[in-house]
């Protein structure tokens, strides 16, 4: 451990590899989806969560690609009862990563034959 979580902007490939001090496309990824969460939280002070509006609002403007019809929107103001495991009506970063990782799974299935 002990080495920075920041993301670094990248340079060249060489063969496939990150060369050494550059950040890999996956790293850059994970920052982007922990960044998309911590952009929609509201206060400043105490655990950062999301209430519907603001779940709504990424769920649109970072997720449209995801939700492309009436059908797959109307799933996703349903998702937020789904999401919020412990029904305190904000989803934590845990229940959104929840998330993630189930839109992870469907575009596995969809876009990789499985």
């Amino acid at each position: 451990m002990g080495q920075s979580l920041q993301p670094e902007p990248s340079g060249e490939r060489s063969g496939g590899r990150e060369t050494a001090g550059e950040v890999s496309e996956l790293e850059r990824g994970l920052h982007a989806i922990v960044g998309s969460f911590y952009r929609y939280t509201e206060g400043s002070e105490g655990p950062k969560e999301l209430d519907q509006a603001a779940f709504q609002t990424l769920l649109s403007n970072e997720l449209s690609h995801q939700l492309t019809n009436a059908e797959d929107r109307k799933a996703a103001l349903d998702m937020f009862k789904t999401v919020d495991a412990n029904n305190d009506q904000k989803i934590s970063f845990d229940e959104y990563w929840d998330l993630i990782a189930e839109i992870c799974r469907v575009i596995q299935r969809s876009h990789y034959n499985e």
